[in-house]
């Protein structure tokens, strides 16, 4: 289970700007969302409390009319629009500001008494119930105006309202509307409705009730039912600037907040798994766990006939037993200076896996690659030389390969002194992948060489007629005439063989003659020669 949860996490540390800008992407959208039904939730619970707000005013309002109905003296007795009940309807048209006009009618709609003129009292559907009608035109009234209808006993009262008293009870202080309607379901539209002038300050009554409906609203709105009038609910419609406006500096502000955080987060974040996870940090965890281990690459001496030596190569076996190339990590070592550890634990580890064979062939040699790096570190051949003598190896046994990619000082004499002190010690010297860098013979004639390595890339351009095959015979030839032991890497065919040959390089290193091996499969391939 912790290997399964450790190869998740370092698949994480891998990706981890991928997968985090995935998740980054994925929760602000998550979070927007919500946020989103969050806002159009919240304009939703305004305009319905605006709603039930001006539904609360409307009701008390409609009471309040009512009340002046219930005290016209029609219960029990007839009715006559006598010099008694006319005057008592003027007295309520003049005492009440609210109400326009009075008109009492009997259970068969005719008109018995009221304040308006005939031609004016005809405006009232028959509908016996307790509601709202309108808008209607009067000649006596420059606006439109409502009949707000109640049954007493079996008479009608109808109360005439002018369309700017029910408006003003109609205004609401919430800034998210910037409609109301009042809406009659028995007439299936609605008979009024005020909207906001464009200052957002005040309100005024909308010429087209219908131009703004439930059915043809894109918006959001609340309705509340009237408890006063039957079948007459209030319907408040979203301020869409408002709204937006309010929606899209929320959505901002939670971006920005979001996105600060998340920035914080992952710097967090990718300094933990850095420091446990990435290159440098899975290498100091594989240093310390001795996960570097050495193989081993044959060298063919043909003159003799036989290998005799070896080029110690780095391989990186970690915690998932994967194998990794040096060319994956070597860099990181390199500039982190990792290098050093790892450069001493592999010769204490090649020393001690190739003592027996260095004991039982002294003509053999092992080799290790070193670069400028451990020759200015103050401590490594202080290490080195202490790691030779607890296994008792032969100086003339060793061959440090420095690579030419990796040029050394010539004005730095921390260079020449230590590479004099090595050679005078009995070890050898090599300039590896020579060819691939810029080292010149004056390079080669400074520093105390006494092998030098062709790289690779020109002994595979044997038998191209690239350039590269013809820089070969330069190199030879220099070599030679400088006194140093040639050795070719990177031979793979009979052709390339034979070139080398020709030309008396003897020591040959490649797929030609043996890949990498363990020290148990070098020990078995070295025994096969003898037998």
């Amino acid at each position: 289970m912790n290997q399964y949860i450790h190869r998740i996490l370092r698949f994480v540390n891998q990706h981890f700007r991928f997968l985090w800008f995935i998740g980054y992407v994925f929760i602000l959208l998550l979070a927007l969302s919500i946020n989103s039904q969050i806002s159009l939730t919240t304009s939703y619970n305004e305009l319905k409390d605006a709603s039930n707000e001006i539904s609360n005013n409307l009701d008390r309002f409609f009471e309040d009319l009512f009340q002046e109905v219930y005290a016209i003296p029609v219960y029990g007795k007839k009715v006559n629009c006598n010099s008694e009940l006319y005057p008592l309807l003027e007295h309520i048209t003049l005492n009440n500001p609210n109400i326009s006009g009075v008109i009492i009618r009997d259970k068969e709609q005719s008109i018995i008494c009221s304040t308006l003129p005939m031609n004016d009292g005809k405006l009232s559907k028959t509908i016996k119930a307790r509601t709202i009608l309108g808008p209607f035109t009067l000649q006596l009234f420059d606006q439109p105006t409502y009949v707000v209808k109640q049954q007493i006993g079996n008479l009608y009262v109808d109360l005439i309202i002018v369309a700017s008293v029910i408006s003003k009870q109609m205004q609401t202080s919430f800034n998210v509307s910037s409609s109301v309607a009042l809406f009659n379901s028995l007439e299936n539209k609605n008979i009024l409705r005020i909207e906001q002038n464009p200052d957002h300050h005040s309100w005024m009554t909308s010429p087209n009730p219908e131009t703004m409906n439930t059915h043809n609203f894109r918006g959001i709105f609340a309705v509340d039912k009237l408890q006063s009038i039957n079948d007459v609910s209030v319907v408040v419609f979203e301020n869409s600037t408002t709204i937006k406006a309010r929606f899209w500096r929320y959505q901002i502000i939670l971006t920005v907040i979001f996105s600060i955080a998340s920035l914080v987060l992952y710097y967090l974040c990718k300094m933990v798994l850095q420091k446990r996870y990435s290159l440098h940090g899975l290498m100091k965890i594989a240093v310390k766990n001795k996960e570097f281990f050495p193989v081993y690459q044959p060298l063919f001496n043909q003159e003799l006939a036989r290998f005799t030596g070896v080029e110690v190569l780095l391989r990186w076996r970690d915690e998932e037993n994967n194998i990794i190339m040096p060319d994956v990590f070597i860099s990181e070592a390199e500039i982190t200076g990792l290098i050093i550890p790892i450069t001493l634990q592999i010769i204490d580890l090649a020393l001690k896996d190739s003592k027996p064979v260095l004991r039982n062939y002294p003509y053999f040699h092992i080799a290790f690659n070193l670069s400028a790096l451990h020759f200015t570190d103050p401590y490594f051949f202080t290490h080195f030389y202490k790691l030779i003598e607890k296994y008792s190896i032969s100086s003339s046994q060793i061959l440090l390969e420095i690579t030419e990619r990796d040029l050394l000082d010539k004005n730095d004499s921390i260079f020449k002194d230590k590479m004099l002190e090595l050679r005078q010690k009995g070890f050898s010297l090599a300039v590896d992948d020579y060819g691939t860098g810029h080292a010149s013979i004056s390079y080669l004639q400074h520093f105390p060489f006494n092998y030098l390595k062709i790289d690779k890339l020109f002994i595979q351009a044997i038998g191209t007629k690239a350039i590269t095959e013809s820089l070969n015979d330069a190199i030879i030839q220099m070599a030679k005439g400088l006194g140093l032991i040639i050795i070719a890497e990177g031979v793979e065919t009979a052709e390339q063989v034979d070139f080398l040959t020709e030309r008396r390089v003897g020591l040959l290193q490649g797929w030609f003659y043996s890949k990498a091996l363990s020290i148990q499969e070098l020990s078995i391939l070295l025994q096969g020669e003898i037998e």
